[in-house]
C-alpha cells in the first residue's frame, strides 16, 4: 500500500489507498510481415460492388472516445450489399443511433462480419424483422435467429447501403471479427480491393516533458520543415529541450491513391539510437479497450483545438494491448553531451511508409515548469473519494490515465431552474476512463419538485440531463467527464412537431414528427421514449435519433377511411406529451 498525501484549498477530502496495477510487461517487437499473413488472403469478397473501393474511414482510426473498428465503405444510398462469404446470418439489431440497421454474419471459418448503418435489409430479413417488432410494439430489437433460418452465399444480397443510426452519411461500416474472442480485425490486413500508394502525411508534432513516471507536465509544438522533395524534417536536424526526459507526439493522415479523405494510419513506431522504444499498431481491437483512445491522444489537443495527436509514449494508465510495450513506454531520456537519434515511422495497411529523423539533446538551461493551484491530488491507480458539505464526489481506480492535480471550486448561479451551487469539476479536457458516482445536495428545492430533479451538465449551450436519483439529502448519478454540474428541475414535456403530416395523407408514403427535449441526454439518463398507435393498435415508427425524427411508413397494415392517431413521448422524469389527430387514408 502507498500513502497520497492530499493537498487542498477548500473543504477535505478523503483517499483510499490501493495497490497499483499489475506490471504489463515487456514484449518483443512483432514481424508486421508475419502478422499480416496469419489473415486469409482471398476468403472474403468486397461486400459493395465498386472496384476499388473509396474508404472514408478506416480501422483504428480515431475517433471520439473510440478506436472505430471497422472501414467504411463509400457508397450510394440503396446500394446492394452483399455477404462476404458464405455463412448464416446470427444476429440482426435496429438501433435510433449506434450501428442502426446491422447484420451479422458467422462464418465457418472462425470469422464473423459485420455490416452496419443499412437502409434496409433482405426482404425475408427485413419481414422477420417487422413482425418481430410488431409482436413487441417496439420499433429497437436485438435478434439471434436461429442457425437455420437465414443462410446466405457468397455474394449473396444480404441489405441495401444506408445511413441508419449514428452516420453522417450514406456508407457502409464493415468489420471482419473473431467468432471466438469477438475481437475486431482490421479488414485491410484480408486483401480487400482498395488502391493505395500513397504514404501517410505527417503533418504536426508536439513534445510533452515528462517526470519519472512519465505524467506529462508540460507541452509544447515541435515545429516540422517540408522540404522540397515532399518528406518532412526538422529544422536544422537537431533540438534541444530543457528536461530530463520527453515524450513525442505526432499528428499524421493516410491517404488513398486519388481520394481526399484523412483516414487513418496502421502502425507508429519510434526508435532512440536504434532502439525501438514505442509500436503502436491495429492488427485487432477489443472492445473492452477501446475508450483507451483517449489516453493514446493528446485528449486536450483535441478539446481544445480538434486536433487528434497520437502519442508516442504509453501514460501510466494506459492498458491498451495495441502496443509493443518496452523498458521506456516511449519515454527518451536526454543528455546534454550525447544528442539521441530519433526515426519516426508511420505505415498504412498496404505497407506505404513515412519516415522522420531528426537529433535531440538536453538543453544547458533546465525549463522551469509552475504548475496551477490545486485543490485535491488524485492518483491514477487507486481509488479516490472528496466529500464536502452539499458535494461528493467518488471515482473507482483506473478512471485516471496519470495523476491529476484537481482543480475544485463552486459558483452560484440565479437562473430559474438550478437549485444548487455549479460545481466546477477540473475542466472539460482531461479525459476520465470509467463511470463516477457524483452527488449533489441542492436548496431551494420545493418537495414537490424533489421527483423532477436531474444533476445536470451544466455548461454552456444546451443542458444535458446525466439523471439522478435520491440518497438522503444529495441527488446522486454516474457520469465519466469533468465540467460544471449542478441541480435543475426538468418538469417541461417533450414537443412533438408535424414534419409530413395533415388530414389528408392517401396520396402519402409516410408520416413524420419531430420529437425534441429541452435537455440533451448526459450519462445516466433515458432518452426520449415513445408509442404510436392509430385507432388504438401499435403501430410502428422508426426514430432516427440524430435527427430526432419518428417516421412511420404505410405499409397497408392501415386500411382506407378515417383514423386516430395517437403519439405519446416521454422524457427522463416523466414528463408526457401526447398528440391525438384524424386522418384519412
Amino acid at each position: 500500500m502507498r500513502n497520497f498525501c492530499l493537498k487542498w484549498l477548500i473543504g477535505s477530502a478523503l483517499v483510499l489507498p490501493a495497490l497499483s496495477f499489475d506490471n504489463p510487461g515487456i514484449a518483443p517487437p512483432p514481424d508486421p510481415e508475419v502478422a499480416m499473413a496469419a489473415y486469409p488472403k482471398d476468403y472474403f469478397m468486397a461486400p459493395v460492388a465498386t472496384t476499388p473501393m473509396r474508404l472514408t474511414g478506416t480501422f483504428g482510426e480515431l475517433r471520439s472516445d473510440h478506436f472505430h473498428s471497422g472501414i467504411d465503405i463509400n457508397g450510394t444510398l440503396g446500394q446492394s450489399v452483399f455477404a462476404a462469404a458464405d455463412g448464416y446470418v446470427q444476429r440482426v439489431r435496429v438501433q435510433a443511433s449506434g450501428y442502426g440497421n446491422v447484420i451479422y454474419i458467422k462464418h465457418p471459418n472462425g470469422y464473423s462480419t459485420v455490416y452496419a448503418h443499412l437502409d434496409r435489409f433482405a426482404s425475408d430479413i427485413q419481414q422477420f424483422v417487422k413482425e418481430t417488432q410488431y409482436k413487441r410494439e417496439r420499433f429497437e430489437v436485438d435478434l439471434y435467429p436461429s442457425e437455420n433460418q437465414f443462410r446466405v452465399r457468397k455474394g449473396q444480397e444480404i441489405g441495401k447501403l444506408g445511413n441508419s443510426g449514428s452516420s453522417t452519411g450514406p456508407h457502409l461500416h464493415f468489420e471482419i471479427r473473431k467468432s471466438g474472442s469477438n475481437k475486431a480485425l482490421n479488414p485491410l490486413l484480408f486483401s480487400m480491393p482498395i488502391n493505395d500508394k500513397t504514404p501517410p502525411e505527417i503533418r504536426d508534432m508536439k513534445v510533452y516533458f515528462l517526470n519519472d513516471k512519465r505524467e506529462v507536465m508540460t507541452s509544447k509544438p515541435l515545429p516540422l520543415m517540408r522540404r522540397k522533395d515532399g518528406t518532412v524534417g526538422v529544422e536544422g536536424d537537431t533540438v534541444s529541450f530543457g528536461a530530463w526526459r520527453i515524450g513525442f507526439g505526432v499528428k499524421a493522415y493516410d491517404r488513398q491513391t486519388g481520394q481526399r479523405n484523412d483516414n487513418g494510419i496502421y502502425t507508429l513506431t519510434l526508435h532512440a539510437d536504434g532502439l525501438q522504444v514505442y509500436q503502436w499498431r491495429m492488427d485487432e481491437l477489443d472492445f473492452d479497450e477501446t475508450r483507451y483512445m483517449n489516453a493514446h491522444i493528446d485528449y486536450s489537443a483535441r478539446k481544445r483545438y480538434g486536433a487528434w495527436f497520437h502519442r508516442c509514449f504509453i501514460l501510466p494508465g494506459d492498458r491498451l494491448s495495441n502496443y509493443t510495450r518496452t523498458e521506456t513506454f516511449g519515454a527518451v531520456a536526454l543528455s546534454k553531451d550525447k544528442p539521441v537519434r530519433i526515426n519516426l515511422r508511420i505505415t498504412d495497411a498496404s505497407g506505404n511508409a513515412s519516415t522522420l529523423m531528426f537529433w535531440v539533446k538536453r538543453d544547458e538551461n533546465m525549463e522551469t515548469i509552475v504548475g496551477q493551484p490545486y485543490q485535491f491530488e488524485l492518483p491514477w491507480d487507486a481509488d479516490s473519494r472528496i466529500d464536502l458539505e452539499d458535494f461528493f464526489m467518488a471515482l473507482p481506480k483506473g478512471s485516471l490515465y496519470e495523476k491529476l492535480q484537481f482543480q475544485y471550486k463552486t459558483s452560484t448561479d440565479g437562473s430559474k431552474g438550478i437549485h444548487s451551487s455549479v460545481h466546477h469539476l477540473h475542466d472539460n479536457q482531461t479525459p476520465v476512463h470509467r463511470y463516477f458516482e457524483l452527488g449533489l445536495r441542492p436548496y431551494n428545492l420545493p418537495p414537490e419538485l424533489r421527483n423532477k430533479a436531474v444533476v445536470a451538465l451544466c455548461g454552456e449551450g444546451r443542458p444535458a440531463s446525466c439523471g439522478g436519483a435520491w440518497r438522503g439529502e444529495y441527488l446522486t448519478t454516474k457520469v465519466r467527464q469533468f465540467g460544471d454540474y449542478c441541480v435543475m428541475v426538468d418538469d417541461e414535456p417533450p414537443t412533438i412537431t408535424p414534419v409530413v403530416f395533415d388530414g389528408d395523407m392517401r396520396r402519402k408514403n409516410s408520416m413524420s414528427f419531430r420529437i425534441r427535449d429541452n435537455f440533451a441526454i448526459g450519462s445516466n439518463a433515458d432518452h426520449l421514449s415513445y408509442r404510436g398507435t392509430v385507432d388504438g393498435k401499435w403501430v410502428l415508427f422508426e426514430y432516427d435519433r440524430k435527427r430526432d425524427r419518428l417516421t412511420h411508413t404505410f405499409d397497408g397494415r392501415i386500411g382506407t377511411g378515417e383514423h386516430l392517431l395517437r403519439l405519446a413521448v416521454k422524457d427522463d422524469r416523466g414528463n408526457e406529451a401526447v398528440l391525438e389527430r384524424k386522418f384519412l387514408r
